[in-house]
């Protein structure tokens, strides 16, 4: 391995060149920025098996189902999204890989949803001054923003900074478009006080811009507002303060938004198998769902799972001590009550977790880690929250964390006494649970989410340091890894929790049957 040196990512033109033309990795491989690489030691030489530009052609081809239902007619709202066309190609392509890996018992479930669920037709929304009319491109709505019922609004607008107390102070906001920055940037469209405080003083609309520059698209989860509800860019946004600030008179914003509410829709867990000598088991899981190209959330994260479907399907049957089952899940970016096949698996946990060993949950595991904002990337990977089973899993930690450093997985410092947010927190109070995440990385739900976001070096290490926690797991008995369940950090009536089951036990048993809420 030669000495590792800065280069600018010159992935962007790649990704575009192979969402035409398929695999071209390999030919632009001269051209391929030089990330830092770890080198395998000789006990590790075996993962050497795992190949990270191969697990990227997996993230892309991701990315290239979600186009295919943005260019079918839905150009503003689209990605691998839950219930929809896009969602059902994307789970036979999983199958597809499933099957050509070799896996057993490969199957799509349907999972019925029991709540409606939010779809956003189309939307317009623009700064007008005199006669001045300037597009704001960025403008998303928030997941389950109130439309505006087929009529376009005409609102003044009025900057709030912060949204704070004191920034609203003296502020006559009612019946306007309130804008404020949002700080930190997040996927959420603002803090909730700020939200209630603009709803409260009769704002019409509410504009939550953010500070990482650039003007991309941010999708959102729901904001659980009464007025149409949006994220800008940071662009759009110095747009408006400085007409506002600039202007004689107060600009106009303009906004019409047409969504609805869609009863009866599915999804499925896409299950593969790999027997092992024993009934014990360990679980791999990835959310299949995102935003836009979903590059990173949570492309990378199936990528990883296949890449350790692909690695262990290689080793024979009498080698592998434990079973091995990938779920590919419907996701969790729909609305709340949402997550609805983990929410069936977590209702079934006697059926299927009772003998498992391990779950480890690959979700966003490789992002680039970039520099001021949106202002240029390195080469190297974001720094990865992480969890191994807590406190009570000493042997557990320990051989998670000398796995990541073994190939070189950037990680925090410490571990989480509870897993970060994502699918394993479903899980990780009755199974020995595992998981290195980033959740703060700056294209996190945006259209800047794509390919060339994705570290492949950093996706080559994150499935390897996989590989070896599994077969260090291997070794233990399951009584070192198991505990005694623990309560449910999401049960009705906690302050995370939002599902109740009470009246869905057909769900339960069949979840394509209903449930009342």
């Amino acid at each position: 391995m030669g000495k590792p040196r800065f280069v600018a990512p010159a992935l962007a033109g790649l990704v575009a060149s192979s969402l035409l033309c398929g695999n071209v990795w390999q030919a632009a491989a001269a051209d391929a920025p030089q990330y830092l690489h770890w080198p395998l030691a000789a006990g590790n030489a075996k993962y050497g098996a795992i190949d990270g530009k191969h697990l990227w052609q997996n993230v892309l081809e991701q990315a290239q189902i979600a186009r295919r239902y943005r260019d079918n007619g839905h150009p503003q709202f689209w990605g691998r999204l839950a219930g929809t066309s896009g969602d059902v190609e994307d789970a036979q392509w999983l199958l597809n890989k499933y099957r050509q890996i070799g896996l057993t018992d490969t199957r799509i479930q349907t999972i019925g949803f029991f709540a409606p669920q939010w779809s956003a037709q189309s939307w317009n929304v623009a700064l007008t001054a005199g006669d001045k009319t300037v597009p704001l491109p960025s403008a998303e709505p928030s997941y389950a923003s109130p439309a505006t019922d087929g009529k376009e609004l005409d609102l003044e607008a009025v900057y709030v900074g912060l949204g704070g107390e004191a920034d609203f102070a003296g502020r006559d906001v009612r019946g306007k478009a309130v804008l404020f920055v949002k700080v930190p940037s997040s996927y959420q469209a603002g803090p909730a006080d700020i939200l209630k405080r603009a709803e409260d003083r009769g704002a019409a609309a509410i504009l939550s811009m953010d500070l990482r520059g650039a003007n991309h698209n941010v999708q959102s989860y729901r904001a659980y507002t009464k007025i149409p509800t949006f994220n800008l860019g940071t662009k759009d946004g110095e747009t408006i303060r400085e007409m506002i600030g600039n202007g004689p008179a107060a600009p106009h914003i303009k906004i019409r938004l047409d969504a609805n509410w869609a009863a009866d829709q599915k999804s499925s867990l896409v299950w593969g198998t790999l027997p092992g000598q024993t009934d014990e088991t360990i679980y791999v899981i990835a959310h299949r769902d995102g935003f836009f190209d979903a590059a990173g959330d949570n492309a990378s994260g199936v990528a990883a799972m296949l890449g350790l479907a692909e690695y262990f399907a290689k080793i024979p049957k009498s080698q592998r001590r434990r079973t091995m089952i990938f779920i590919g899940t419907d996701g969790h970016h729909n609305i709340k009550p949402g997550g609805f096949g983990r929410e069936w698996l977590v209702a079934n946990r006697d059926k299927f977790f009772s003998k498992t060993a391990l779950m480890i949950n690959a979700e966003h595991p490789a992002e680039i880690l970039t520099h001021g904002g949106t202002a240029g990337s390195t080469n190297t990977g974001i720094a990865l929250e992480w969890y191994a089973g807590g406190s009570s899993r000493p042997q557990l930690q320990k051989i998670a964390v000398d796995a990541f450093h073994a190939f070189g997985v950037p990680i925090w410092a410490e571990p989480s006494e509870r897993p970060p947010g994502g699918d394993l927190g479903r899980f990780y109070w009755f199974v020995p649970g595992v998981v290195a995440q980033s959740n703060d990385y700056i294209a996190m739900h945006t259209a800047g989410d794509t390919p060339d976001n994705v570290l492949p070096t950093g996706l080559e290490a994150a499935t390897r340091a996989y590989a070896k926690i599994i077969d260090e797991v291997n070794k233990l008995p399951l009584k070192d890894l198991q505990r005694p369940e623990a309560a449910d950090p999401n049960a009705p009536g906690s302050p995370q929790g939002y599902l109740s089951l009470a009246n869905c036990a057909a769900w339960v048993k069949d979840p394509t049957s209903g449930c009342v809420q």
